[in-house]
């Protein structure tokens, strides 16, 4: 019985306090001038985005079976067309992207690479944690992230 009384009590005090704070304030601001109503204190703020934070002007691919991984210029936006694909020099150590000469956008947000003759060589989707990860061949394991550096 006790607790229940000190439960009731201290919660009727809370809605005192609650209600005689809302009431002092609302009077405070009601007579204050406009200067006084503006809060010029800063709690909190989103500062500008660090250059590890903006977006990368280069994607790093990755091949994880040969352990093979590349940089390449990072496009704004893939045409749905094939077009050339600027691979980096360090391409060539992987089996499956030594193939790849061009480049586009699926229509369904895919990145497709294919060989000199237009037969697709990778297909990637965007991926969980990655930019983008290989979808086909099956047996194909790689993954497209930011290129840091």
């Amino acid at each position: 019985m006790n607790f229940a009384a000190t439960v009731v009590g201290a919660g009727i005090a809370g809605a005192a306090l609650i209600f005689y704070i809302e009431s002092t304030h609302a009077v405070v601001a009601e007579i204050g001038t406009e200067e006084s109503k503006v809060d010029r204190i800063h709690t909190a703020s989103i500062g500008p985005a660090s250059p590890r934070d903006q977006r990368s002007s280069a994607i790093r691919l990755i091949d994880l079976r040969s352990g093979a991984n590349c940089k390449m210029a990072r496009p704004d936006a893939l045409p749905s067309y094939y077009t050339p694909a600027p691979l980096g020099p360090d391409c060539v150590s992987s089996p499956e992207l030594r193939q790849v000469s061009q480049w586009r956008s699926g229509d369904d947000g895919a990145l497709e690479m294919a060989d000199t003759d237009g037969r697709m060589v990778l297909r990637f989707m965007p991926g969980d944690g990655v930019l983008f990860e290989s979808i086909y061949p099956t047996d194909t394991m790689m993954t497209i992230v930011p290129a840091r550096g």
